[in-house]
Formats: structure tokens, C-alpha cells, sequence
């Protein structure tokens, strides 16, 4: 148990006011979904209903929604965590309750920042540093997070590392193990994601290829040594995208199908279909051509047009790529056309977001 459950479950013992309790017990619960103890997450939730059945406390139904929006989150990266986070915040900020209102815009950033919303994920991050106490280290901790992450994303990495410390001291301060886990999930995931679309932009990024390596490296041993059950499937994934941009096809192939029996991935930025498009590639690069085509003839290409233009922009490369190899993957559509409409609408994409990001941009 994390020393942050630990001191939580020790404030929950020796608390008396109700909405003291309420709140403790939903950080508890959030606590739980994140390192996957999801059924335990719910029974919080459920005690937190049972103790306030018939009240109309408005202060105890925020927290009940942000606990029951994280255990959509980890649990099964469910929608409703949105709509319980974004309820919690409007109540929140109908109540002027400061508390409640700095934890919800920070993981209403979160979630808007996952969906690639982000002239939300600025609104609700400004919101949650305006209400967040100097030492409301849970909210912190996720602002600085998404920060970092969103950094990471749009190219400014000392930005991004900047912004991980701060995220990393917070949740030092607050003995949040899962954060720190977190931390060094995220950093790994977005920086293979960034490596990946800046690759099909230009061919020149061995050193970051090294970097990414041990990161994932490190990502797995941490796994292997917490055991944590919420999203490591995705490991498995970033292992085998990394593979492919190192040309270690094989490995890419075992890692995919490792992959593709896990769950569960968002769908903006996840599908069998991408899955599918990356199996095909990898056979084909090691000249299993006919293997390759089986799989490619089963994709529906067009399933992909949800996902995020990072992930696009990847599907096209390997798209056009496959049809230079043998005009047997050629489909109806001009291929480089696309990659190139997306190689635009990527780069316009990443500066605007650099630019939305600039008032927290270090100097």
C-alpha cells in the first residue's frame, strides 16, 4: 500500500465531519481505481452512497461523481468519466468550493488532453490553478502532469521536463506512488508517440530511438516490480511501435499480438484496425508479402479516420510505404496526397498547441 493510501485511510479513522469523511473516502476510491483495484474502488463508492442516502449535499455528490469518473477512467477508459468530472466541476464551481473544483479541473484537463480537446484541457487547466491550494498536492500533481504531457507532445521537451519535476515533487510531497508511476508511463508513451509522427515528418531520430529504449526499458522493470494492474497492457504497445521505428520487425510482431489481446485503449488513438495496419507492415518488411496481404485485405481503412491526426499521419506513412513495396496493397485514393495533407494539418496542429501552452511555457 502506498504511503498516500496509507496516511488517507489513517485521516478516515479519526475523521468525524461528514464531508471530511466524504472526501477522504473518494480520494480513496480514486486511489484504488488507479492501481487497479477497481473492486475495491467501488465498495468506496458504495459505502459513500449508503452513509449519505436521502441527503442533499451538494459538497458529498461532487466527490461521489469525481470517484466514480476515475473508476470509469482506469477501469475501462469509459465516456462517462467526462461527464462525471465535468459535473463535478460545474457543481463545483456553482457551489464556489475551492477544493472540489481545483480536483475536477485537473482531471477534466486530464480527460480533455487525452481526447485531444485542448482548447478545454487550457480553460480547465487555468481553472484548477486559479482554485488549487499551494499545498493541494493531488491537483497539482495533475496539472503539472498534463502540462508535461502536453509539452512532450508539441515538441518542447525541456518544457516537458520541467514541468514533470514540478508534477514529480508534488507527488513526492504527497507519498502518491502511483503518480511517480505515472509520470514515467507517460513520459514514455508520448515520447514514443511523438517519435513516431516526427519520424514521418523527417528520417533523423536515432538518438531519441536510444533514449525511448531504456525508457521502456525502465517502464516494463517498474511494472514487473508494483505489479499494478490499470492500463499495462500498453506497454506491450509502445514496445512494439518502438520495434518498428528501430526496423526489429520480429520483435514488433510479437509485442503486437501481446498487444491486441489487452485492454482496454481509448479509441482515439487505439484500434484493431491500426493494429491490423502495423501487423501487415511489419510481415511485409520481412518479406512475408503473402502473409502480409492476408491481413491487409481484412482492414477497413476507413475505420481510422476517428482516430487522432498523430495516429493518421503514422497509418498513412505505413500505408504508402506498403503500396511503394508491391502494388498489391494499393486501395483507391492517392496515398501520398493524404500523407501529405496530414503532414500539414500535424505540424499546424503541434504549433497551435505550443502556442496555446505558452503562459506556462518556463522562461
Amino acid at each position: 500500500m502506498s504511503q498516500l493510501l496509507k496516511r488517507l485511510q489513517q485521516e478516515l479513522s479519526t475523521a468525524s465531519d461528514p464531508l471530511v469523511k466524504a472526501e477522504l473516502l473518494a480520494r480513496i476510491s480514486g486511489n484504488l481505481a488507479r492501481v487497479g483495484q477497481f473492486n475495491e474502488a467501488r465498495q468506496c463508492v458504495a459505502e459513500l452512497r449508503r452513509h449519505h442516502a436521502g441527503e442533499q449535499s451538494g459538497h458529498i455528490t461532487i466527490w461521489i461523481m469525481l470517484a466514480e469518473g476515475l473508476i470509469h477512467l482506469y477501469c475501462d477508459l469509459n465516456p462517462l468519466a467526462l461527464d462525471r468530472v465535468n459535473r463535478a466541476q460545474m457543481l463545483g464551481l456553482a457551489m464556489k468550493y475551492p477544493a472540489a473544483i481545483a480536483q475536477a479541473s485537473a482531471w477534466k484537463a486530464h480527460l480533455e488532453f487525452e481526447n485531444s480537446a485542448f482548447d478545454g484541457m487550457v480553460k480547465s487547466i487555468r481553472i484548477g490553478l486559479q482554485f488549487a491550494a499551494v499545498d493541494d498536492h493531488d491537483s497539482r500533481v495533475r496539472l503539472a502532469m498534463v502540462l508535461s504531457n502536453a509539452f512532450m507532445i508539441s515538441g518542447d521537451r525541456p518544457a516537458s521536463q520541467i514541468w514533470f519535476m514540478r508534477a514529480r515533487s508534488h507527488a513526492v510531497k504527497n507519498g502518491d506512488q502511483a503518480s511517480i508511476e505515472a509520470l514515467l508511463y507517460n513520459r514514455t508513451a508520448f515520447g514514443i508517440a511523438s517519435i513516431r509522427s516526427e519520424r514521418c515528418i523527417e528520417d533523423s531520430l536515432n538518438d531519441d530511438l536510444v533514449v525511448a529504449r531504456k525508457e521502456v526499458e525502465s517502464t516494463t522493470n517498474l511494472q514487473e516490480l508494483t505489479k499494478v494492474a490499470a492500463l499495462t497492457n500498453h506497454i506491450y504497445l509502445w514496445s512494439a511501435r518502438l520495434s518498428i521505428l528501430e526496423c526489429n520487425f520480429e520483435k514488433a510482431i510479437d509485442d503486437l499480438a501481446s498487444s491486441r489481446r489487452g485492454a482496454p485503449f481509448a479509441d482515439y488513438n487505439f484500434s484493431q484496425q491500426t493494429i491490423d495496419l502495423e501487423m501487415a507492415y511489419c510481415l511485409a518488411q520481412i518479406g512475408q508479402i503473402d502473409e502480409s496481404l492476408l491481413v491487409f485485405e481484412a482492414i477497413n481503412l476507413k475505420s481510422m479516420g476517428h482516430l487522432d491526426v498523430d495516429e493518421q499521419l503514422v497509418a498513412a506513412s505505413m500505408l504508402h510505404e506498403l503500396e511503394m513495396l508491391d502494388d498489391r496493397f494499393r486501395r483507391v485514393g492517392d496515398t501520398q496526397s493524404h500523407l501529405e495533407q496530414l503532414k500539414t494539418k500535424y505540424v499546424s496542429s503541434k504549433k497551435a498547441l505550443l502556442s496555446s501552452l505558452s503562459e506556462w511555457s518556463p522562461e
